[in-house]
């Protein structure tokens, strides 16, 4: 099949064609490229000194802003076109990385952008050339802090960033949709800025201490960054768990009331880390975990475990992208999330503080008059005077922090070790974080240094009240425990029993997985036989209790295997005896005749379950 070229050719090019040129002189083979109309062209020179003019594309464009986005783990780069396709005027926005392959010209200027056959690298080529000198802009696709000079700004989505000065900085920020409400003001005038903490603080009047203190002192601990806990808010629906939260999240912006939260577990993981690895050093509130039942359980939990783990632990997951692995991206927000299920799983409880709020616990009217307050943005006008105030001396307060919650850590939380040993670090951090508030608002003129005192020891009491009740949310999502409360089940249910140590019906048979006879006297024992019971002693079969446990769980089954068990037995102090000079969990004891390994548990511990 022949092939055939359109080709201009003329003495001194075609004179019915401007033909822009731009080329370096003195090297007269490279390639130049102009425009005729609005198309893009290629001039070559032949050796008979007479030009050739082929056509590379039907459109021009010109990069007219090279952009480049700073995120702190990988940067990414996007050019600003200025696009003439056949008279139409079009601006488009391209990744660098999309650019040299040419293939977002169908996708963002449609099928009358035509490249011409064999002409995709020269129309590459021709739209930089034409371009000429290109402004560089670095922009910001997070919120939080950052370093400039000697000088600290904490970026936003409006205004660009707030510094010791206020607002008014020339940042550029560019944030997905979803972080476009988070806008705070310092005020103009201090009596303002007075009036707006005290309205923050009558927050403190909505619901009882053990609620609402604690989310409150998130708010007041987020801006500081580098937090290593979530909080949960649990409740049934008309709890007013989701307007509770909405205040919390107004103090980052009015306009993200109940309705217009940035974040939802209707979200899928991906979206929900990407969204609370950009939330750095702020609050992000996460609303309406609940588990559907079915399958659906295990997928949203997923979500949980990744966005709980990855905040407590400090690390995303790692991805693998053009043959290159780069780093995960963990969430760097303060989360405080809401649902009328609580995620399970002990480890992932123990990145939480949870927090339980039943109806009545809220009071209406005043929640109603901090609403209003919060659409008027009195809170998010208190956060913007605190950001501005933590500028001034931003390392030096992370100092002073840190060393405050290492202190409260150690003298004052380390009861609620108890519970967990992540405990006494969650509410150390929450306690310093709100004696950071209060001195600024005792230097801000809106509170005396008497209430100061009062507002920390009120803090101190009911974070102490929030760990008093932590315990029972961890055991019972701890295994060690699962497993005990299981096979108290499966004893109750006749799908197990346990046997005195000669394998006849013990003491109190009833309690212990035994039936009367249908006639005569005498018992018969249900199900498999999962131990023994010897004075105030229970000695478990390793292996069928752990069957029995399983089998009792059905699709919740225990998550660790039968040797993590034990081990987590010992750990729990649920064990009560070892074979320290054999180092085993399992102890030697005759029962029924033979010599058996078995687990030693106290009978108060499996029957008080």
């Amino acid at each position: 099949m022949a092939r055939f070229r359109i080709v201009w050719v003329g003495p001194d090019g075609d004179p019915e064609r401007e033909l822009p040129e731009i080329a370096d002189p003195t090297h007269p083979s490279r390639p130049r490229y102009g425009l005729a109309g609005t198309e893009m062209v290629l001039r070559e020179r032949l050796p008979n000194g007479r030009w050739k003019v082929t056509p590379i594309a039907s459109f021009s464009a010109r990069i007219v802003r090279d952009v480049i986005c700073e995120d702190e783990i990988e940067g990414c780069r996007e050019f600003g076109l200025e696009v003439d396709l056949q008279g139409r005027k079009v601006s488009q926005s391209v990744r660098a990385s999309e650019f040299a392959g040419m293939g977002w010209v169908l996708r963002k200027l449609g099928p009358t952008a035509i490249i011409y056959p064999g002409q995709q690298q020269h129309a590459r080529a021709a739209i930089q050339f034409l371009s000429g000198a290109v402004k560089q802009e670095r922009v910001f696709t997070r919120l939080g802090w950052v370093k400039q000079g000697e000088l600290w700004f904490y970026l936003q989505a409006e205004g660009g960033a707030i510094g010791a000065e206020g607002s008014g900085t020339d940042l550029q920020v560019q944030l997905p949709a979803s972080l476009q409400h988070y806008y705070v003001m310092p005020p103009a005038d201090p009596e303002t800025r007075a009036r707006a903490i005290r309205a923050s603080l009558q927050f403190l009047s909505i619901a009882p201490d053990r609620i609402i203190v604690p989310l409150l002192a998130a708010v007041c601990r987020a801006p500081l960054g580098n937090a290593d806990f979530s909080l949960f808010l649990a409740g049934r629906t008309g709890s007013f768990k989701t307007a509770l939260t909405a205040l919390c999240q107004q103090h980052f912006g009015a306009r993200m009331d109940a309705r217009r939260l940035p974040g939802n577990f209707a979200s899928t993981a991906n979206a929900l880390e990407e969204l609370a690895y950009r939330a750095q050093d702020t609050l992000l509130v996460i609303d309406d975990f609940v588990l559907p039942g079915g399958p659906g359980d295990s997928t949203l939990g997923a979500i949980a475990e990744r966005l709980f783990r990855g905040a407590g632990n400090g690390q995303g997951r790692g991805r693998m992208r053009g043959g290159r692995l780069h780093a995960g991206r963990h969430p760097r927000a303060l989360l405080l999330a809401t649902g009328e299920d609580l995620p399970k799983g002990h480890s992932i409880r123990a990145r939480l503080l949870i927090i339980s709020v039943r109806s009545g616990d809220v009071n209406r009217a005043e929640l109603g008059e901090c609403q209003q307050r919060a659409q008027e943005g009195l809170f998010a006008t208190a956060m913007g005077s605190y950001i501005s105030w933590i500028a001034r001396d931003y390392e030096g307060l992370q100092d002073r922090l840190r060393r405050r919650a290492d202190e409260l850590r150690a003298s004052v939380f380390h009861q609620a070790s108890a519970a967990h040993a992540r405990l006494p670090g969650i509410l150390a951090e929450l306690q310093a974080g709100f004696e950071v508030w209060l001195e600024f608002a005792v230097e801000a003129g809106a509170i005396e240094q008497s209430e100061q005192v009062q507002l920390k020891q009120r803090c101190r009491k009911a974070l102490e009240e929030t760990a008093a009740v932590q315990g029972s949310y961890h055991r019972a999502s701890d295994p060690a425990f699962q497993f005990l409360s299981l096979l108290r089940s499966a004893l109750a249910a006749g799908q197990a029993h346990i046997a005195d140590r000669h394998g006849m019906a013990p003491e109190s048979a009833d309690r212990w997985g035994w039936r009367p006879k249908p006639t005569g006297r005498g018992w018969l024992p249900q199900g498999s036989r999962i131990g023994w019971l010897a004075g105030g002693d229970v000695f478990l079969e390793s292996g069928a209790s752990y069957r029995a446990a399983q089998e009792l769980a059905g699709s919740e089954s225990l998550p660790i295997s039968a040797l993590t068990l034990h081990r987590r037995l010992r750990q729990r102090g649920l064990l009560a005896g070892v074979d320290a000079g054999r180092q085993m969990l399992l102890v030697r004891r005759v029962l029924e005749g033979c010599s058996r390994e078995v687990l030693h548990i106290k009978q108060s511990d499996l029957a008080k379950l």
